[in-house]
């Protein structure tokens, strides 16, 4: 029966968490570090960086990236101070300081040889301090002061030898705790007893301070003591009835009074100076772990806690407070409203309310489910739930209406409402005493998640699929007499929203913001709005218009932005405030942000809610820092280089990555980075979050890279790294006066072959010339040979007609002789006979025939005489018949003889040019 009691308070009851608010936190695992769990001691340097005595050695954070450095021995650091430019560190047996190199790397030097008989054995340094010029040094054995200047280091005298269990400055002295002996101070170099052992009776002290000029002390169990007139008195602190006496490692005073405990088991614990409880951090709510090792306050006014198990940043100084329901026991919030104090919840598991004297939120009875809506309207608390809708008066809840699924309800006249259902519209009537629910819309069946009213009752809905609805209802308000539909062609209807600001109508989708037009019965992009939003990405169209249309909210990736009008001007204002998506998680469309009664407005989360001041803290000075530069020749392992001065690499070294970072710590405004790469563009990158940029395979040149940061809207100013990269060894001055040489040579051998060429150009066509001049001679001597063989067949034609006319005239003329011989022998035919032989051989035929014969061939007669000069007129006729080709009958008339004659004549002709028998005398003849 009792375990039925429990599962039915669970489910209607009571939620009892503790409804702490607590400011930003952000939290460092040793996944993230990369180094060991514990963190014993932390501090700021002065360049902003954190530096924590980590159980693997000195670790140190910049805002971006962590480097850890073991220290030589490879033991835990458990004490660190940072001092201008050095970083002290003691260890189990080990002390000494760090620097950082022209790398931007720390090295160390260690300070044990400086130790007067070295460091007793399994000493360890708890505590490092820094006072007059003096690094001072604590273990159990002893305190010990090093002299920088000097480098020297002198040990306190401790006659009685007792361990000293703490040291702690104040005021700018040195005070110390011995175990059994009391708290001492030095003063003008000697130590003077403050309390003593009879006073502090065993009392182990973890913190002294001043209070109105009273000395007080903390111890370890969390007891508070003021040393008032030499007594040591004891003080009960609210605390201590809040948490009892926890052990405590640390404590740091806040500049308000108040206090940070470090505490064993109860995590980090905020206390103002009456010693009331403000805050508690712990491993339930925020923390990675309950045990604090150390505290510190730096210099922006933030909480560093190192843990048993991680690191944790608290941001006291911010305005921003957040309840995180890490047990999801109440939910996601879609809705809330702040009434005198008391604060409702709407969420996916129900109404909460915590009241204003309360800490806890308690669920409503009755209430449990999706709750979307939670407002005052005239002087009703209306709640628009998923199974209807309810008033709410404190901690009560009445169902007015069951219709399902209210998204929200609006005044519509001065007893009517208007409520938003998931399928439709239906209003209420307020008859005073009761709500009389009417009946719902016909013939609109439309989801209706935003609706507005306008100055002549009309109604206005945004539907994520049909657009926007003006709806003019009938008299009887069960249906509508007249409605438009408004498309918006090319836009995505999902998570639109429509709203009222500034006395205008407005709708928004994730892309635009449109402003409707009266006169024109339309709706358009050209407002100022839209000009305003078109700036910044957008998660949904959902735009919140808080009450009396003052001001109106979005919803960006970065954080959110308001819109209010300008003061001085007609127009708007927007004011961004940076609250990354990541910790809003809301689901997309349904963002919500409500203003609360004081000050600052509540945006609901998807495990909680954040409060929020628009005029949170403005972001401090920042610097952006180059930590490093490595550089590296392709799948070469890289190498870093000199911080202090400009680079000068070669050129297989082109690849070159930069890493940089601004201490900026804020939980929901992180920095973020532009570079660029003079040299190769001048144009700036896009804001990212990013802290390392590489460029690969670089040109030859000369490079300058910068890099700025953003905080907000602030814009620190640039640092930059000028660097070289050398020409490669076939581009170097040599290399190039190399080429010019060989380019020269090459031009002198192309010139000298041109020459050649040239020249040789020349004589070809000369030659060719030559050729076609002689080819021409040559055309020219043949055609006057071919006209001097036509000339000599004529003539030779002319000779043959002329000795075939001698032959046949001789022949015709022996003929004649012949018969006249066989007629008689008168002396008549004597005398013809005579006349016949007379013309025969006739010296003028002779002649005439040597003359054409001459004419047809004119070195023949001086061939044949230079070769057989021999040769008789009677057989150079006979060559010149035979040179004719006749045979001997042909040639017998011509030299009046017979055939045999000839046959004679040939032979002897034979025998005078001395011709063998196998050559033939013609042909001879004709070969000449």
């Amino acid at each position: 029966m009792r375990n039925e009691f429990l599962l039915l308070l669970f489910i209607f009851g009571i939620y009892n968490g503790q409804a702490q608010e607590l400011p930003p936190v952000v939290n460092f695992g040793p996944n993230l570090y990369s180094a060991g769990n514990q963190n014993w001691m932390i501090d700021q340097a002065e360049n902003k960086n954190f530096y924590f005595a980590n159980s693997t050695g000195l670790l140190e954070y910049n805002g971006e990236n962590w480097n850890l450095y073991p220290v030589p021995n490879n033991t835990i650091v458990r004490s660190i101070k940072a001092i201008e430019d050095r970083i002290y560190t003691g260890a189990y047996m080990e002390a000494g300081y760090w620097e950082k190199n022209e790398l931007g790397i720390l090295e160390y030097t260690s300070l044990v040889p400086k130790f007067d008989g070295g460091i007793g054995d399994g000493e360890q340094f708890w505590d490092i301090e820094f006072l007059d010029d003096l690094v001072i040094f604590r273990s159990f054995a002893g305190v010990y002061f090093y002299e920088p200047l000097k480098n020297s280091i002198t040990k306190m005298e401790n006659p009685r030898g007792k361990p000293v269990s703490g040291i702690f400055k104040l005021n700018n002295e040195l005070y110390y705790q011995l175990v059994g002996d009391g708290l001492f101070k030095i003063k003008s170099g000697t130590s003077q007893l403050v309390i003593p052992e009879e006073e502090l009776e065993g009392v182990t002290i973890t913190h002294v301070y001043f209070s109105e000029d009273e000395l007080c002390i903390i111890s370890g169990k969390t007891r508070f003591f003021i040393w008032k007139d030499a007594s040591l008195k004891k003080v009960i602190k609210p605390v201590n009835n809040d948490l009892g006496y926890p052990n405590i490692l640390d404590v740091v005073d806040l500049p308000n009074g108040g206090m940070i405990l470090g505490t064993v088991g109860k995590g980090v614990v905020e206390i103002d100076a009456s010693g009331n409880v403000i805050n508690t951090f712990n491993q339930e709510n925020v923390l990675l772990n309950n045990t604090v090792l150390d505290l510190l306050l730096d210099k922006a006014g933030n909480l560093w806690a190192g843990l048993d198990y991680g690191i944790s940043y608290i941001d006291l100084n911010s305005t921003f407070r957040s309840f995180l329901d890490n047990r999801g026991e109440i939910g996601s919030v879609y809705a809330s409203y702040e009434n005198n104090g008391d604060l409702y919840l709407g969420t996916n598991q129900g109404l909460y309310l915590k009241n204003a004297d309360s800490e806890k939120f308690k669920l409503i009875a009755g209430t449990n489910g999706q709750v979307w809506f939670i407002d005052k309207i005239g002087d009703k608390i209306f709640c628009g739930h998923d199974n209807g809708t309810y008033i709410i008066a404190k901690d009560k809840a009445v169902k007015i209406s069951d219709r399902l699924g209210t998204w929200l309800v609006k005044a519509y006249t001065n007893n009517l409402f208007i409520q938003g259902h998931y399928n439709g519209i239906s209003l209420l009537r307020n008859n005073g005493n009761s709500f009389e629910v009417l009946p719902m819309l016909k013939n609109f069946p439309h989801s209706t998640k935003f609706l507005e009213i306008d100055e002549n009752l009309d109604v206005w809905v945004s539907n994520e699929h049909k657009g926007v609805f003006r709806i003019r209802l009938n008299d009887s308000l069960n249906g509508y007499k007249e409605i438009e539909n408004y498309k918006f062609p090319g836009e995505s209807g999902i998570t639109s929203s429509i709203f009222k600001f500034n006395d205008t109508l407005y709708y928004s989708s994730k892309e635009n913001v449109y402003q409707y037009n009266r006169e024109l019965n339309q709706f358009s992009v050209d407002n100022q709005i839209n000009k305003l939003v078109s700036e910044y990405p957008r998660v949904s169209g959902k735009m919140v218009s808080e009450k009396e249309n003052i001001k109106v909210w979005g919803f960006a990736p970065k954080g959110i932005y308001s819109i209010q009008p300008a003061p001085l001007k007609n127009d708007y204002s927007l004011d961004f405030t940076f609250i990354d998506e990541e910790f809003r998680n809301i689901a997309i469309g349904y963002e919500n942000v409500n203003s609360l009664e004081a000050e600052g407005y509540l945006l609901g989360v998807a495990n909680g809610y954040l409060k929020f001041n628009e005029k949170d803290k403005v972001p401090g000075e920042a610097e952006v820092t180059l930590d490093k530069i490595e550089v590296s020749a392709l799948d070469a392992s890289a190498r870093k280089v000199n911080l202090e001065k400009p680079g000068s690499f070669k050129f297989r070294d082109n690849n070159i990555s930069f890493n940089f970072s601004t201490p900026v710590h804020d939980k929901y405004n992180k920095a973020l980075y532009s570079y660029r790469l003079l040299g190769l563009s001048p144009n700036w990158s896009k804001w990212g979050n990013s802290s390392v940029v590489k460029f690969e395979n670089l040109g030859f040149g000369d490079y300058t890279f910068e890099v700025k940061a953003k905080i907000g809207e602030k814009v620190t100013e640039s640092v930059e790294y000028e660097f070289t990269i050398a020409r490669p060894y076939y581009l170097s001055n040599l290399a190039i006066l190399g080429y010019v040489f060989v380019f020269g040579f090459i031009l002198y051998m192309v010139h000298i072959l041109n020459k050649r060429h040239h020249r040789k150009t020349i004589a070809d066509n000369e030659k060719a010339l030559r050729m076609k001049n002689l080819e021409a001679e040559r055309e020219i001597i043949k055609l006057r040979n071919e006209k001097l063989e036509q000339e000599m067949a004529n003539k030779n034609r002319e000779l043959a007609v002329s000795a075939m006319s001698l032959i046949k005239k001789n022949e015709f003329l022996t003929n004649i002789k012949d018969k006249l011989k066989t007629s008689g022998d008168s002396a008549k035919v004597k005398s013809v006979i005579r006349t016949i032989d007379k013309d025969i051989s006739e010296e003028d035929n002779w002649k005439f025939f040597k003359k054409a014969f001459s004419n047809a061939d004119k070195d023949f007669f001086k061939k044949l005489k230079s070769k057989h000069p021999d040769l008789t007129s009677n057989d150079l006729k006979l060559c010149a018949y035979l040179r004719l080709n006749l045979s001997s009958k042909e040639i017998a008339p011509l030299l009046n003889i017979s055939v045999k004659s000839v046959e004679i004549k040939r032979y002897r002709l034979r025998k005078k040019m001395n011709l063998d028998r196998e050559t033939n005398l013609t042909e001879y003849i004709l070969a000449l």
